[in-house]
């Protein structure tokens, strides 16, 4: 059959006949609607892409958490804070380093970093 067909040059009918039943097409209950509204695809991606948002903004959230508590465990456990006490304190002596910290008023000098001047004594750790 293939050597047959691979000499032919003409095209050929095939008889056969597709078995399906035709009698059903006519019982379809759903027939297809074409109302402009009826699917409003702009509405189901906008959906979607709030839904993605919303659970990538989440995951964001939850990344970034993680590291700033990873980064305040390291802090806590280099500085040796072991109870709430000895939290409030470093706090305080960081609040009060803070406050301790001031500008330099000079007319001839630039609003910069080199202006600041800070008020505490170097031999004291440093947060």
């Amino acid at each position: 059959m293939r050597e047959k067909d691979c000499t032919r040059f003409s095209t050929e009918c095939d008889a056969d006949k597709v078995v399906v039943d035709t009698s059903a097409i006519n019982e379809i209950v759903a027939k297809p609607k074409w109302d402009a509204f009826e699917n409003n695809h702009f509405a189901m991606r906008r959906r979607l892409v709030a839904i993605f948002l919303r659970v990538s903004n989440k995951l964001i959230s939850r990344l970034r958490a993680g590291r700033r508590l990873k980064k305040l465990r390291t802090w806590i456990d280099s500085n040796g804070i072991k109870s709430r006490e000895d939290m409030k304190l470093k706090v305080a002596a960081d609040f009060k380093l803070a406050q301790n910290t001031r500008f330099i008023d000079d007319t001839e000098s630039q609003n910069d970093i080199a202006n600041v001047k800070f008020s505490f004594n170097f031999n004291k750790e440093i947060i």
